[in-house]
């Protein structure tokens, strides 16, 4: 006769302990690339600020700043720091003989931000034409 007392019925200590170990790797594992997600979002939503700031101060250059107030710098909701220098763009075609209404200048804006102790960046340049002679504040 064979004594029915030695099967067992559950899990052994070992088993319960290994498949523990293995959760709680696979947890970690996935709360590692849940959060370095967010840090992504967080750092792309900084980037798109930052982009928006430097289309939004290039569409002022020229109107409220101009070529005598640079470099000019300030600081957006206390995180992101500008700055913007416009330079003479030289032009490798000759021009008509008489002195043009217009003068080229490159205008670069430069955004910088802190995301904990890395530095970001964005930069932003453009050719714009201004007038040569004008009456307005930034000439």
């Amino acid at each position: 006769m064979t004594s029915n007392r030695h099967k067992s019925r559950g899990f052994t200590l070992l088993e319960v302990l290994v498949a523990f170990v293995i959760a709680a790797v696979a947890l970690t594992l996935l709360i590692r690339a849940f959060s370095g997600g967010l840090r992504l979002s967080a750092t792309a939503e900084d980037y798109g600020k930052a982009s928006v700031l430097a289309q939004s101060l290039m569409m002022q250059v020229g109107v409220e700043y101009g070529v005598k107030n640079a470099p000019i710098s300030g600081t957006f909701a206390e995180r992101f720091d500008w700055t913007i220098r416009i330079e003479p763009y030289s032009i490798d075609t000759e021009l008509p003989a008489d002195e043009p209404a217009v003068r080229v200048f490159k205008c670069m804006i430069s955004v910088v931000w802190f995301e904990g102790v890395k530095k970001r960046q964005y930069e932003l340049s453009s050719l714009r034409l201004m007038p040569k002679e004008s009456n307005h504040v930034a000439w």
